[in-house]
């Protein structure tokens, strides 16, 4: 080997790179091996790009029913002029109804702010959707945005109805008036169901069950429903049925938004006024259960919830059940690994579940009706129920109060289950500072089940049926509240 080329260069300003000259065929040391391996790879290794990780999908924030009281309420508007300054209405609507229902983002009239469009529709507000269905808000669901089945700008019989529907809900859900409604609500109400009465006894058959004449029915149902006013309530969704069936049926609607508030309507009055639904009367109109919630009959892993006290329900009842616990299970996952659940799957398993429980008959005070009361009041809570609005006075929750303090119910239940049906009912129906009795019994039970925190009374609730991302913020809430680690 030859020894490298001399430079008369001072050492300064020699260049970086250095010459090698190698003419024999012997190895050279390591050293240089590893400086010309070295010169031959620059420039050529390049770090693998990896593939990106999709960012996870941010959920809303958690809304307070109290934030819409204080938004809705505002008499006076924080600006001159409004989002419906360019909007002409179908009719002329008291000012202060008017602004409850645009700039306070109201959830009974679903809009955040009116958007002059070619087919008179309003915008739907995400903050209406946290409230009216907040399952599809909790596990980051979004509405779509362009127009919803209330066509306010160019009927003037749903304006009437929705500014008579939403001056009700604030007054005696929100604000919790036990007062009647007010002038400009009735004299909207008798506007709204004249014109109603007007298009039913017109000619044209097409007008009479069109979406906004059963969109009018339907608001008057719901708002019937929200006041305790049963019968009235029920009239209304059998006036619905019979538009429905001249349509062709629900099969028409299939997939639309009016026809998961018509059966949201109709499923909530069946559970809490204890009367039987309307749109789905016979076995054969029911929705079926979704596939994916039916667990193949050949898989040998057994459901690990409370495994042995379900195998001796009746069978219809130990089905839906499963359905439901799978259901949980399923939003679980998809809340872990944010993944969303199909809006589609969500509405047929609220159908196909309560439809058939609410027919269910067993002898009182046995374990099937108890645990049909439980699953009852869990699916209302999941799938009906308005965020924090509790109807304590209805007819199921008097019921359901009535079968847990029940002295034979304690017997046949364990106490891990009575636990579960004491927080579901909470969630669902009372107001918890004021039911003495539901802090007696979830003290007792709890001290059966050596609860000791918040973390062991989780571990029971997760055991049976439980939503963590629905349902662990009111469940904390109970257990702080009745000090049960004490």
């Amino acid at each position: 080997m030859e020894a490298p080329l001399e430079s008369n260069v001072s050492p300064r300003s020699q260049p970086s790179m250095h010459f090698i000259v190698f003419s024999n065929v012997e190895k050279v040391d390591p050293v240089t091996r590893k400086l010309i391996r070295s010169h031959v790879m620059r420039g050529k290794k390049q770090k693998k790009v990896r593939p990106q990780t999709p960012a996870r999908r941010p959920l809303p924030a958690p809304i307070k029913l109290e934030d819409v009281v204080e938004t809705c309420a505002a008499i006076i508007p924080g600006r001159v002029g409004s989002d419906l300054s360019f909007i002409e209405f179908a009719d002329e609507v008291e000012p202060s109804l008017l602004l409850k229902m645009t700039k306070g983002r109201c959830p009974k009239c679903e809009v955040v702010r009116i958007k002059k469009r070619a087919d008179g529709k309003t915008a739907v507000s995400p903050i209406a959707m946290q409230v009216i269905f907040p399952l599809m808000a909790t596990i980051g669901f979004q509405p779509d945005p362009r127009g919803t089945f209330y066509p306010l700008v160019y009927d003037a019989a749903t304006l009437h109805i929705t500014a008579f529907a939403i001056d009700g809900f604030f007054s005696r859900i929100l604000r919790r008036q036990s007062d009647g409604p007010s002038p400009a609500a009735m004299m909207h109400l008798r506007k709204g169901l004249k014109l109603l009465q007007e298009r039913l006894l017109e000619e044209d058959d097409e007008k009479k069950i069109s979406d906004s004449t059963i969109g009018v029915v339907l608001k008057l149902a719901t708002t019937a429903h929200f006041d305790g006013e049963c019968e009235t309530s029920r009239q209304h969704m059998e006036g619905l049925r019979k538009m429905v069936d001249l349509r062709g049926g629900l099969k028409v609607f299939s997939g639309t938004k009016l026809a998961v508030e018509m059966i949201r309507c109709d499923l909530s009055i069946a559970v809490l006024h204890g009367s039987s639904a309307v749109l789905f009367c016979e076995p054969s109109e029911m929705e079926a259960y979704p596939e994916r919630m039916l667990r193949d009959p050949d898989e040998k892993k057994s459901f690990r919830n409370s495994n042995e006290l379900i195998q001796t329900l009746s069978a219809d009842l130990a089905i839906a059940w499963k359905v439901m616990e799978r259901f949980c299970m399923l939003v679980n996952l998809g809340a872990q690994t944010s993944r969303l659940l199909e809006p589609e799957l969500i509405h047929q398993t609220m159908a196909s579940v309560l439809y058939r429980l609410i027919p269910m008959t067993f002898t009182i005070g046995s374990l099937d009706e108890t645990l049909r009361n439980g699953l009852l009041a869990y699916s209302y809570h999941v799938f009906l129920q308005w965020k924090d609005i509790r109807f304590s006075r209805h007819q199921f929750p008097l019921n359901y109060r009535k079968l847990i303090l029940e002295p034979g119910t304690a017997d046949k239940v364990p106490s891990r289950l009575m636990l579960w049906l004491l927080v579901i009912g909470a969630n669902a129906f009372f107001k918890v500072a004021d039911e003495v009795w539901l802090g007696d019994s979830l003290r007792k039970h709890a001290r059966r089940c050596n609860v000791k925190s918040w973390k062991d009374m989780e571990g029971i609730l997760k055991s049976i049926m439980w939503m963590p991302l629905l349902d662990d913020k009111a469940g904390r809430e109970v257990f702080d509240l009745f000090r049960l680690n004490e």
